[in-house]
């Protein structure tokens, strides 16, 4: 992510150097000298103890403690501010900063996509869902009538700000009944959990494991959430 035109912690060797102690008043020109009177306070001040001097280093984390320092020296001294500076290297070599770059551009681009497809998300996110858990240790039982029967446990998840009455029903190859039939009071936020059995005439089964399909519709929002499931039956004849 970096190249030549990202803003860092510089210092300007070109007006810095050569660098030397000096007494206050002295005139540059007549003592042969940079602006960097070697006073060490951009050593000292920094957090991780680097020179920034020495030119860009990974240990700089760019906190600014040494352009603070080094302003104020250069304001006792009456010398220009800026001799370490957030600037570019492009700058420190002669060029001039430019924002029309490629890597910038692209980087741009995909912070935008991200963005929209992050709305987009959010946008078309349905607050509700469903969990389908099968009861363990138990494969089907026969109850009166002749029906086979299977126990699930739905979970039922209201992730919107407002209480929810949601309709559940079950569909499959087989006339599948529900009990208990009806609806669900599921308040704002909260996760209910509803045992169900679900009945069906063995003669209607086609197969020993069958897939079957939980849904739950809240009417008054206008959105549903469903799940597969399987039923279990006795082995075909």
């Amino acid at each position: 992510m970096f190249d030549k035109d990202t803003l860092i912690v510089s210092y300007d060797p070109a007006i810095g150097e050569p660098r030397g102690s000096r007494k206050r008043g002295e005139e540059l020109g007549a003592i042969g000298k940079g602006h960097c009177i070697d006073c060490q306070m951009c050593v000292q001040v920094c957090p991780t103890g680097i020179d920034i001097r020495d030119g860009l280093q990974y240990e700089c984390i760019n906190c600014a403690l040494c352009v603070d320092a080094c302003d104020s020296i250069m304001e006792k001294m009456s010398y220009p501010k800026g001799l370490i500076s957030y600037t570019t290297l492009n700058k420190l070599e002669g060029g001039e900063w430019t924002w029309k770059r490629p890597k910038l551009i692209g980087y741009g681009v995909a912070l935008v996509a991200m963005l929209v497809l992050f709305s987009s998300v959010l946008y078309l996110r349905v607050p509700l869902a469903l969990d389908v858990l099968r009861t363990r240790g138990s494969l089907y039982q026969e109850v009166p009538g002749g029906y086979i029967q299977n126990v699930y446990t739905l979970k039922l998840i209201n992730m919107s700000d407002a209480d929810l009455t949601l309709d559940v029903s079950v569909t499959g190859a087989a006339d599948y009944r529900l009990e208990p039939a009806g609806t669900a009071e599921v308040p704002a936020g909260e996760i209910v959990s509803l045992p169900v059995n679900v009945l069906v005439d063995p003669d209607q089964l086609p197969l020993q494991l069958n897939e079957i399909e939980f849904e739950v519709t809240a009417n008054e929002a206008g959105y549903s959430a469903t799940s597969d499931s399987s039923f279990i039956g006795p082995t075909p004849l």
